[in-house]
């Protein structure tokens, strides 16, 4: 089967600059981009409702994918900046790419300075037109103990990609 489009795979902890990445490849590369958080914000009808933005994750996520996959078949190159914090979750996207003969990358982000994505979450914080994606380091810094950040080995699995 010959290969059709292009996958990227954006992984990171939140301030770790995915967004910004991803915005960059897209431009450079005609990319489309897929930004959960973006369409969630944009489906909320309170901007505060937590349980909400919760509810909404996966169904964004799994619609983006849909959407991504039909993409791939037309040849198109798809970034997905998910965060992708387990090798289950990056591995189960790249095989289902794999199966429509896509390629693969996966690029990390560097997420191993807490302290570092803090500050820059922090001066995010400050620039943000709504209150939706504000963070506080104690509603979310312990559930970030989950993140697994890729190996080297992962990262060779792929077509391309790297840490950044």
């Amino acid at each position: 089967m010959p290969r059709v489009g292009t996958l990227v795979l954006v992984c990171g902890l939140p301030g770790s600059g995915k967004t910004t990445f991803a915005k960059r490849l897209e431009q450079e590369t005609h990319a489309i981009r897929m930004c959960p958080d973006e369409w969630i914000e944009a489906l909320l009808a309170d901007l505060n409702d937590r349980d909400e933005k919760n509810r909404l994750r996966d169904a964004v996520e799994n619609l983006q994918w849909d959407l991504t996959k039909g993409y791939l078949a037309k040849g198109l190159t798809v970034v997905l900046e998910n965060g992708f914090w387990t090798e289950e979750e990056r591995s189960q996207y790249a095989m289902e790419a794999l199966e429509l003969g896509a390629q693969i990358q996966l690029f990390a982000m560097d997420s191993s300075d807490l302290d570092e994505l803090w500050r820059r979450i922090e001066i995010r914080n400050q620039s943000l037109d709504t209150v939706t994606w504000v963070m506080v380091r104690e509603d979310h810094e312990s559930s970030w103990a989950g993140y697994q950040a890729p190996t080297e080995e992962e990262i060779a699995f792929y077509d391309d990609g790297g840490f950044l």
